[in-house]
């Protein structure tokens, strides 16, 4: 088992894919990210020893070694504790394969709840681009470039002038309802899927499409847009100058919980 308060473990738990987003997430805006109490479970075995403590966690993720084909076809109903049926899902997967533990800092929401789902792209010192998806979806469609409600376009010369009250003069895409019924069919039948039920969440995804809210907008500009200027010089110091943060709303705040560089998942997915 490792955990992220031992410094040792921390710097294996660098080597994951998945584990190594949200500590850099931690590292560069850790106010912006909710997880807390990062934890890798490696096997079976060790998941059973400390069972009654790891099943104390709120969250749950997988993960594999950076080098390794990234692990696909691993889903749950997000706000889960069937950690076990999980890691074993995960390992035959990839032997490798580990689950990744964590709390967050508010009540965890069920994947169906949510306001929406976000991705920040960020090309340090020229723009940055967002993506996101409306109530009732959250960030794995964004993040897996599934699907795409809302599309933003931000020089990076705009970021210190950017407020709620001229936000959408940045908007460059927004889904007619047409293509907005197709995403929610296909997010109906994925929640499904892994075990929901649809008479309980499909009430929360609105049959036609509803704009994302003004209040998610202002705790992404005053969040992240604010801070991504105020830390240009660090970011590119450490070789971040092109990458994503994404993830999902928790109540009416935007709370990602990853931040990575798209080109390491692109040149993975080719091997």
């Amino acid at each position: 088992m490792l955990r992220m308060s031992n410094p040792e473990d921390k710097l294996k738990m660098m080597n994951y894919y998945r584990t190594s987003d949200m500590i850099n997430l931690l590292t560069f805006f850790p106010e912006l990210s909710p997880v807390r109490d990062l934890t890798i479970v490696e096997s079976v075995e060790e998941y059973l020893y400390h069972k009654d403590f790891l099943d104390s966690f709120d969250q749950n993720r997988f993960d594999t070694l950076k080098g390794r084909i990234p692990i696909l076809g691993v889903e749950n109903a997000g706000k889960s504790n069937c950690f076990y049926d999980y890691l074993v899902k995960t390992k035959e997967k990839d032997p490798l394969g580990v689950i990744v533990l964590f709390n967050i800092t508010s009540e965890p929401s069920e994947r169906y709840e949510r306001y929406a789902g976000i991705s920040v792209g960020v090309d340090l010192g020229k723009n940055v681009i967002i993506e996101a998806v409306s109530k009732g979806f959250d960030g794995r469609e964004v993040s897996k470039s599934i699907c795409t409600h809302e599309r933003y376009l931000i020089p990076w010369h705009d970021l210190r002038k950017i407020s709620i009250g001229n936000f959408k003069e940045y908007q460059t895409y927004q889904i007619s309802n047409a293509e907005y019924q197709k995403t929610r069919n296909e997010r109906i039948s994925f929640l499904e899927s892994v075990g929901l039920n649809s008479a309980v969440f499909s009430k929360y995804i609105p049959e036609n499409y509803q704009e994302i809210p003004d209040f998610v907008w202002l705790s992404v500009i005053r969040n992240l847009l604010k801070q991504l200027e105020k830390n240009e010089d660090i970011l590119a110091s450490y070789g971040f100058t092109n990458f994503a943060i994404s993830g999902h709303t928790e109540g009416k705040q935007f709370s990602p919980w990853a931040m990575f560089d798209k080109s390491r998942y692109l040149s993975v997915e080719k091997k």
